[in-house]
């Protein structure tokens, strides 16, 4: 699982990309959130029990939507787990 795609709207504007992990970052990791024309738009990562969301200069306005973002994530994550546990059955 290297990619976990992603769209959402956010004051009016309609946003469509994935996350990428991050290779060599420890725990839940750290991703980045790329849009379709792999346009770097920040990077998300957990710190002890919150998601922080570091944007670029262009996406500062993203930022609030750390939470948001951190559900999505690890929603992706546990969709990916499930469908590799039912592989095996």
């Amino acid at each position: 699982m290297d990619e976990i795609p992603i769209s959402f709207e956010h004051k009016g504007k309609n946003y469509k990309g994935h996350f990428s992990k991050v290779a060599g970052a420890a725990g839940t990791g750290v991703w980045h959130l790329t849009d379709d024309n792999n346009y770097y738009l920040g990077k998300i990562r957990k710190v002890r029990d919150k998601w922080i969301f570091d944007p670029t200069p262009k996406t500062l306005e993203l930022q609030e939507l750390a939470e948001y973002f951190g559900e999505l994530l690890l929603y992706g994550i546990s969709k990916f787990l499930f469908y590799c546990f039912c592989d095996l059955f």
